[in-house]
């Protein structure tokens, strides 16, 4: 009997040391409000899972014993427990806010997944509530709340400029995200960017986004693929163990009267066991910040996932997929004061607002289609393309990924990212300024104020007309026939045909100028606005693949991967030229002069014994009228650029990276990343009007000159990396094979196969001390790489062979911080080094149908600063969030070859910028959040405080200092509904962000300073002496003095908005 009762007891324990118990519970935080998503884990064993949107977890299969349970949630401090489990068992967590998420778990910018305190990087978090609480117009906004980042997003919603700690192109100001990665779930938006098919307008932040992670420097330069600069990571909600879901409408107003609506909704749920799903988006329709004749921003996206969280929380797997289908605008920069304090009055009527104006003008106009003209067909058989500004920026994605990691035991991970993606991007805009005065003159000894460029009316095309004809001595006195006609214009309303002023030719102390006709009154004011209308359709294809294998050894965790993409982007970008009143609604203008009656007697004389002549010119004269524009206002026709390529970029990398953990103190990581970099394309070339129809241009017509500049397709294809061979050793013209084809005189001019290869290795070192679990100091050197970007061989290379390699751009950053987080106060400070080198600065002269590009500088900027972030909360009712970046941008070494205004190549000099600020940068930028927390509602003011920067690289022009004020209160009036009222920009201030230089044609805004600029005496390619002296249109006093305008793009003005959320 005692044998079979202690057999018994045996088993009996034998059976409870194997029974599996089941832990449950739920996560609050100090509200009594469920936390959906909380992670929970028993510490030491791969056994977890995550709280669903009722904010209760179930840990089930858990032995006999005694664990240690660590709960974590987004914004909240990590609360650790113990518990003892021998049946069944209950555990509920209260997690109180922590402050700067020092105890949040980072997954952006490292191999392994680390909080905020023990990482040795600078990071920066938003969650869904800080995300609203800035109520964002655009990516660009979010941004702004990181220390260290400067951003330009007074474009509107889209196509915002983006530094991180002084990383500031050299160059090419339009690329917006140059040096840093914007990503959605860990991978790039896209691969690569070109033109205006920039990365931030193909991603939008919605009631979707579950936090937002930003990495500045440090680590990105291993992480992410060709970025160095720093990481903004947008990640999306997963569905939860329970159904649930929520809503947002809000409604805006702008100080112009344009208004905003918008819907936001989100649900997910279970679908299986371990299985969840959810899907959410918005659409919206906003009138616009500035004022435009169509509405601003109006489409939305769609996202979705499905996901699986593996048993005892070993791993995860995630399909997801976006599309995105929205009209957007980019706003420009408008006519200004020169002191750029307010908007231009030109003097018709219509004063420029520097709040809610814009350059934006309801042009439709139909336009042959550049490269499928072709000259063998008669005219009216060519395609056209149709330019209509309503239909603003059109950008199109569709994007489907999957994230995948696992838990593999004995130490070992795997983590698999993929994802392909479509953007098609149809860019309606309008690109750069300038103003051309009602009465004009035609020679430079005429005022600056007064003489005439390019655009005018297509009379620099027409009075030379004779040169296509190659009428030898006759061209001169073909042109002054026709300099009287070309001065005598009619300017009329394109949409009403109302005559708005008429000029009359006149000598004006002995310069071929004109009047205004006393008999017409004008409303044109001082000066017409002559833009460039942008027509841009960019198709990219795109495909990311990551791979990364993760193993413990001891007290390393070594992660090894590899990463893979592959952007395909075709680009067709036609840019016109349209003429209209400026003014704050300017209105496209026709434009008109009368032809002369007749030729001299000598030159009639001359066509009359020559009848090819007669037939090519003969048509200039013989009365009538000459149409300076189309019907629209269209002075140029695909005349400012034709640029059509077909890029590829791929990239392939391999990283290596140790997480040592020295002991519980100390860590130390280091990595190395190695990539190649291949480009390959194909650019067209093109040929000028003139070309195919001599003075009657495209269409063949003597009496219209706005084809006279046209640029169409002319066969010609330059690969990218190819020689191709000239005519002689003394001409720049390439030969041609019997069908007519250039002729490659070498396929690989670099020696690195097809297009351009470009190979570099970058790494990282950081360490972390933990002095205390609530204190910690962290020191990180870093060496990044950035190649060119794609924009360089389609802006660089116009008509001529694409054989010069771009520089490897590298990056070197020092970085020492210290964090700290109490229950009342959190604090970060970060202070920081970078070192950008080999920055390309270039400048493109384009002659006719030849064009080239200056000698390269290579370039250096150095950067120094500190970044300050803080929360104190001295209580439950307030609390205060303040971020500060103190930074000293220079250029350490800037080269700037000035053209001097003359095409001839020996005329240009060298100026040496170094030591002068980086432009638009900084050096001070304060952002302060003071919040209360009255009952259930919760009031806020933000200011945020930006210094004085520079205007150009010449430091010539400073922009003022300025603030801006917002505020807010939001709260719940139910336990499901939420009501927000906000107000952006609460002041009206007009801070400037961009400085577009002086309108007046033959000024920029760089070669600008008091006193003007010197050249210094040179020798023309022809042998004559050019004396030392002041350039044109340089003397900064002397252009304040003309009363022309200034243009300049300021902040966004007030926008109020109400949200009404309700959650489900």
């Amino acid at each position: 009997m005692l044998k079979i009762s202690l057999c018994s007891l045996l088993v009996l324990l034998t059976l409870h040391s194997w029974a599996q118990f089941t832990v449950t519970g739920s996560v609050r935080d100090a509200q009594d409000l469920e936390l959906a998503g909380a992670n929970l884990q028993l510490k030491g064993t791969n056994k977890g899972t995550v709280t669903g949107r009722d904010g209760r977890y179930e840990i089930k299969d858990v032995a006999a014993g005694t664990y240690t349970v660590v709960a974590s949630f987004v914004g909240f401090a990590t609360v650790t427990k113990e518990i003892t489990v021998s049946a069944n068992s209950t555990l509920n967590f209260t997690l109180n806010d922590d402050a700067l998420a020092m105890s949040e778990v980072i997954v952006t910018g490292t191999f392994d997944q680390r909080t905020r305190l023990e990482s040795s990087v600078a990071i920066s978090t938003l969650n869904p509530v800080s995300i609203q609480q800035r109520a964002p117009r655009g990516t660009g906004d979010l941004l702004q709340s990181v220390p260290g980042v400067w951003v330009d997003n007074s474009s509107g919603e889209v196509g915002s400029k983006v530094v991180a700690r002084g990383l500031s192109p050299v160059g090419n100001d339009q690329v917006g995200f140059q040096y840093v990665s914007l990503q959605e779930e860990g991978l790039p938006v896209m691969g690569a960017q070109m033109g205006f098919s920039l990365v931030d307008m193909y991603q939008r932040a919605d009631i979707t986004t579950a936090r937002m992670e930003a990495i500045r420097g440090g680590s990105a330069a291993i992480t992410s693929a060709n970025s160095p600069g720093g990481i903004f990571n947008f990640i999306s909600k997963t569905g939860g163990a329970k159904f649930a879901g929520s809503a947002r409408m809000t409604g805006g107003l702008y100080g112009n009267g344009n208004g905003l609506g918008r819907f936001e909704a989100e649900f997910g749920g279970p679908l299986a066991k371990g299985w969840g799903y959810h899907v959410g988006g918005f659409y919206r329709v906003d009138q616009g910040a500035r004022t435009t004749p169509f509405n601003a921003n109006q489409g939305g996206q769609l996202k979705a996932n499905i996901s699986k969280q593996f048993a005892n929380g070993r791993g995860m797997f995630k399909v997801y997929g976006k599309y995105l289908n929205d009209q957007n605008t980019f706003f420009k920069e408008i006519a200004l004061t020169p002191d750029l304090k307010k908007g231009y009055d030109p003097g018709n009527g219509d004063p420029v607002d520097i709040n809610y104006s814009t350059t934006f003008i309801d042009v439709t106009a139909k336009i042959p289609l550049a490269d499928e003209f072709r000259a063998e067909r008669p005219f009216k058989d060519n395609p056209t393309r149709l330019f209509d500004a309503k239909r603003g920026i059109q950008n199109r994605t569709t994007a489907v990924g999957l994230d995948f990691s696992y838990d593999l035991g004995k130490g070992w991970g795997l983590s698999v990212k993929g994802k392909r993606s479509t953007f098609d991007q149809d860019y309606i805009q309008y690109q750069g300024n300038s103003v051309l005065p009602v009465s004009p003159a035609v020679v430079g000894s005429a005022s600056l104020g007064a003489q005439q460029g390019y655009l005018q009316f297509g009379a620099g095309a027409l009075a030379a007309a004779s040169t296509y004809a190659t009428t030898g001595a006759l061209a001169p006195q073909i042109a002054n026939t026709l300099v009287p006609s070309v001065l005598s214009p009619t300017y009329i309303d394109a949409r009403t045909n109302e005559v708005l002023a008429r000029s009359n030719f006149a000598l004006v102390g002995g310069v071929p100028s004109s009047v205004l006709d006393p008999n017409t009154p004008n409303k044109l004011g001082r000066y017409l606005l002559a833009t460039a209308p942008l027509n841009m359709f960019n198709k990219t294809t795109d495909q990311i693949a990551q791979l990364s294998i993760n193993k413990e050894l001891g007290g390393h965790q070594l992660t090894f991967g590899t990463y893979y993409s592959r952007t395909e982007i075709d680009t067709r970008w036609f840019v016109d030229g349209v003429l209209s009143t400026l003014g704050a609604n300017p209105r496209a203008v026709r434009v008109t002069f009368p032809a002369p009656a007749a030729f001299p007697a000598a030159v009639a004389g001359t066509f009359a014994a020559v009848p090819a002549l007669n037939a090519a010119l003969g048509g200039l004269v013989g009365g009538g009228t000459f149409m300076a524009t189309d019907s629209n206002g269209i002075v140029l026709q695909s005349g400012l650029a034709y640029t059509v390529t077909r890029n590829v970029q791929q990239l392939n990398a391999f990283y290596l990276n140790d997480v040592w953990k020295v002991n519980d103190k100390l860590s130390i990581d280091l990595g190395a990343r190695f990539e190649t970099v291949r480009h390959t394309g194909v650019k067209q070339g093109w040929r000028g009007g003139t070309a195919i129809g001599g003075a009657g241009g495209l269409d063949r017509n003597l009496r219209t000159t706005y084809d006279l500049g046209s640029r169409v397709y002319n066969g010609d294809e330059f690969v990218y990396g190819v020689a191709y061979q000239p005519q002689s050793t003394t001409s720049a013209t390439l030969a041609r094979d019997a069908s007519g084809r250039i002729i490659p005189a070498n396929e690989d001019v670099d020696g690195d196969g097809e297009g351009y290869q470009f190979n570099y290795l970058s790494w990282s070192v950081g360490a972390n001390y933990k002095f205390t679990d609530k204190t910690a100091g962290y020191l990180r050197v870093s060496r990044g790489n950035k190649a060119p970007e794609l924009d360089y061989y389609a802006n660089n290379f116009v008509n001529i062979p694409i054989d010069r390699k771009a520089p490897i751009e590298t990056v070197t950053q020092a970085e020492l911080g210290f964090k700290a987080s109490t229950r009342k106060l959190s604090f970060s400070a970060t202070g920081f080094y970078s070192y950008l080198d080999n920055a390309l600065l270039q400048l493109f002269i384009s002659n006719g149908s030849l064009s080239f590009f200056t000698d390269p500088t290579f370039n250096a900027t150095r950067t120094v600063g500190l970044e300050l972030e803080t929360v104190l909360k001295p209580s439950k009712s307030f609390e205060v969030r303040a971020h500060a970046t103190l930074q000293d941008a220079k250029y350490e070494r800037l080269t700037y070859q000035n053209t001097g205004g003359s095409t001839d190549r020996a005329l240009f000099f060298n100026e040496d910028f170094s030591g002068n600020r980086v432009k638009d940068v900084a050096p001070i930028i304060l952002d302060i959040t003071p919040t209360f927390h009255v009952g259930k509602f919760s009031p806020y003011l933000n200011y945020r405080w930006f210094s004085e920067r520079q205007g150009n690289r010449r430091n010539s022009v400073q922009l003022a200092a300025y603030g801006v004020l917002s505020a807010g209160v939001s709260g719940d009036l139910t336990s499901k509904f939420n009501i927000s009222v906000q107000t952006s920009n609460l002041l009206n201030s007009a801070g400037i962000l961009l400085f577009g230089g002086y309108g007046l044609q033959g000024t920029s805004g760089e070669d600008i300073a008091v006193g003007g600029i010197r050249r210094p005496e040179a020798r023309s390619s022809t042998g004559t002496v050019v004396p030392a002296g002041v350039l044109a249109g340089t003397d900064l006093n002397v252009l304040n003095s003309l009363n022309s305008p200034v243009f300049a793009r300021p902040i966004l003005p007030r926008q109020v908005t109400v949200s009404v959320s309700y959650k489900f």
